[in-house]
């Protein structure tokens, strides 16, 4: 016994007089690692719905925390602001006794308007994306995200000008369509948004020409301005929309313009429902605001109903339907604010599956 004791000691390197050791629990390392829970919208059902209303309210509630935000509105404002004045021009220049502008001029002129207002709101939402991005795990003010968008001027610049390309060509047809007014010849300046215009008291700001009166008078520029800074701008905004995740690929992932564009149309499609529903939202928002402007007309009425057609009612009623303006026009813009910041909820959502806001706004708030 003790020889094969010997042996097994040998060969085996067992000992029998090593002491007892008893059997512990395994421990298995494991290393930090980023789950990724795909979405299940995008096919319009399973909640798209719902996840849309709260990505619209987070959105809210990330603006309300983060009031640096509100200088993308005001930016954009401006921009528009710009566009509106070109298109005045245009207009007056287009129109009797001046006629100094023809169709090839035209053209022109709107693909480079076209091109100044994508380019612009382009980095304003390029500035909007990177303040929503963190920078070393705390939130930034948007002048700070502004300053970052300078690195991506390029590939926005490409990206303004085939949306100016195509914002130009959808332009140019509305008229064979029967929509908009166009100041070259053989179209005449008929809008769809007469019948708006025609409210009181906006009818003496938007077409002072049909009764002669008021603090505006001339040509039909003022409504062929708005007209058109409109129909861009919803041009913009459908061309935005169909193409939305292009933004975030661009800044936030550096991928090219042909990777970005292809999968911006793959995230679009999963995302479909929660992206209508957050532009619904804010457009019926914006809508039930714009309502308000029928008191000014049934106010009028009890005031001097029988001057309510022929009778110029003063600078007073003039000067609060251009206050009505600018606070609508404001309230859209904001609304604008809270769909940019939506378009970030809805890419985190398609990259993680989460429905989250900003991940510093839990925790304090930030100021202008």
């Amino acid at each position: 016994m003790v020889t094969l004791a010997n042996v097994f000691r040998s060969y085996l390197g067992w000992c029998p007089n090593a002491p007892a050791m008893h059997k512990a629990q395994p421990v298995l390392s494991v290393f930090p690692a980023t789950v990724l829970e795909r979405p299940d919208g995008g096919n319009g059902g399973n909640g798209g719905i719902g996840r849309g209303i709260r990505f619209t309210i987070e959105s809210v509630k990330v603006l309300n925390r983060n009031r640096s935000l509100l200088w993308f509105a005001l930016l954009a404002w401006f921009v528009a602001g710009t566009v509106f004045s070109i298109q005045y021009g245009v207009g007056l220049l287009a129109s009797y006794p001046y006629d100094a502008i023809d169709f090839p001029r035209w053209l022109v002129l709107t693909f480079c308007t076209g091109f100044f207002a994508t380019f612009s709101i382009n980095v304003l939402m390029a500035g909007l994306l990177l303040c929503l991005s963190p920078v070393k795990g705390r939130a930034v003010l948007f002048r700070e995200g502004l300053s970052r968008v300078k690195a991506y001027l390029r590939p926005l610049a490409d990206w303004s000008v085939i949306l100016a390309l195509w914002c130009t060509a959808l332009f140019a047809l509305l008229p064979f369509l029967g929509y908009c007014a166009i100041p070259y010849p053989g179209f005449s300046v008929l809008s769809p948004l007469t019948a708006v215009a025609d409210i009181f008291p906006f009818r003496f700001i938007f077409l002072p020409e049909l009764y002669h009166i008021g603090p505006i008078g001339g040509t039909y520029a003022m409504l062929y301005a708005l007209t058109s800074t409109i129909t861009m701008a919803a041009l913009v905004l459908f061309l935005t929309v169909i193409t939305l995740f292009v933004m975030p690929l661009l800044v936030l992932e550096n991928r090219s313009l042909p990777e970005a564009v292809a999968g911006s149309f793959h995230l679009v499609k999963k995302l479909l429902a929660e992206t209508l529903t957050v532009l619904l939202t804010v457009g019926v928002a914006l809508i039930a605001a714009s309502l308000l402007s029928l008191f000014f007309e049934v106010l009028y009425r009890f005031v001097a109903p029988e001057m309510q057609l022929f009778w110029y009612p003063g600078h007073g009623w003039v000067a609060a339907g251009v206050l009505f303006m600018l606070l609508l026009s404001a309230l859209a813009f904001t609304g604008w604010t809270v769909a940019g910041i939506a378009t970030m909820n809805l890419y985190r959502y398609a990259k993680t599956g989460r429905v989250s806001g900003d991940p510093e706004g839990e925790k304090r708030a930030l100021r202008v």
